[in-house]
This record gives C-alpha cells, sequence and structure tokens, in this order.
C-alpha cells in the first residue's frame, strides 16, 4: 500500500504527466521506496480507477496528447488518512542477514566477499542519503520547491524538517550496516586465520 500513498503525497506537489510523475518519484521516495516504472504506471492507473487521481489530456505538439494527472479531493483525503494513521514497524526480513547465520558453509574468500559487497552498497546509500539531506536542506530538489510553492508559509519548515529527519535516519542505518560488515570482516579473519 505504500507506493500508492507515495504517488499521492507527490502528485501533492502539483499536477504531472506519468512520465514527470515517474521521475519526480525516482528523485524523492525511490530511495527509500524503490518501484520500478512498470509498477508506478500500473498503480498510477489503479488510482485514477478509484478516483483518487484523475487525469487531464492536454496536447503534446499538433497530434500527440499527454495525460497530466492530478490528486483529486479524495486522494487528498486519502494522503491526509494514510498519514495520520500508526503502524507498527514492520517485522524484520533481510536476506542478507539470514544468509549471513550460515556462513560457516561457504568458504572464507566467499564471506569475505559477501560483506565486502555489504559494505560497498551502503557506503554508496550513506553518501546518496546524505547528499539527499543535504539538498533538502537548501531546498533545492524540485519536487520540494514545488510543494513548497503551493504550501502555506507556516508550514515550510515542517515539511523541510521531517523530510530531513527522514534521510538522516537512513543514513545511520547504513552506518550501523557498515560497521556490521566491518565487524564481519574482522569475524572472518578471526575464524579463518
Amino acid at each position: 500500500m505504500s507506493l500508492r500513498h507515495a504517488l499521492l503525497a507527490v502528485l501533492d506537489a502539483g499536477p504531472m504527466t506519468g512520465y514527470e510523475l515517474a521521475k519526480q518519484f525516482d528523485q524523492s521516495a525511490s530511495q527509500i521506496w524503490h518501484a520500478p516504472h512498470p509498477q508506478i504506471y500500473t498503480e498510477l492507473r489503479k488510482l485514477e480507477r478509484e478516483e483518487l487521481v484523475a487525469a487531464d489530456e492536454q496536447l503534446r505538439g499538433t497530434k500527440a496528447v499527454k495525460r497530466a494527472y492530478r490528486l483529486t479531493a479524495a486522494g487528498e483525503r486519502e494522503l491526509r488518512r494514510w498519514a495520520s494513521e500508526v503502524e507498527e514497524p514492520q517485522r524484520f526480513r533481510d536476506a542478507a542477514y539470514l544468509k549471513a547465520s550460515y556462513f560457516e558453509y561457504p568458504e572464507p574468500d566467499v564471506v569475505r566477499r559477501q560483506f565486502e559487497v555489504h559494505r560497498a552498497c551502503h557506503e554508496e546509500q550513506l553518501r546518496r542519503w546524505e547528499r539527499h539531506a543535504e539538498l533538502l536542506r537548501a531546498r533545492e530538489p524540485e519536487l520540494l520547491r514545488k510543494r513548497l510553492a503551493g504550501a502555506p508559509e507556516s508550514g515550510h519548515e515542517a515539511i523541510v524538517a521531517y523530510k530531513v529527519h527522514v534521510y538522516e535516519g537512513m543514513a545511520e542505518r547504513a552506518r550501523t550496516e557498515i560497521a556490521w560488515a566491518e565487524r564481519g570482516l574482522a569475524l572472518v579473519a578471526k575464524m579463518s586465520g
């Protein structure tokens, strides 16, 4: 259910074509909730059938037509309902940790490589999340600027602060994963030495 609500939130910034929506999603929500473009378009069609979004046709050139989606009143109510709902955190489920609990089976070089790949992945995520938090603080992302332009100025600080808080939390999570991988590398050295 989170993808549909993320799409509603992106459209809260203003009308967008499916292409523009997917592009804005890639630059914002996809950093914390990955969804491939075909899944985004499928969900967008569902939202339209449920009348949570509506599409207005616009001419593109002399013959082509593009559709610009906008949030409906029902879509706005659904977004507010979802954002206001208190949810229990999801139960932990991670393939890397499951596999690591059986690292007595592969050769030490394989285990070492797995921890190195894990560390590298989270180092890249850390860089990306820290950079995005910086961009948010500077109010640079296009979607954030659109959102702020349509919101009362009295709410601007909260809009930015909550988004920065999310990316700082994701960065902290990445630091924890990097430290775990480094402890794993030390454990491989100890167990194979």
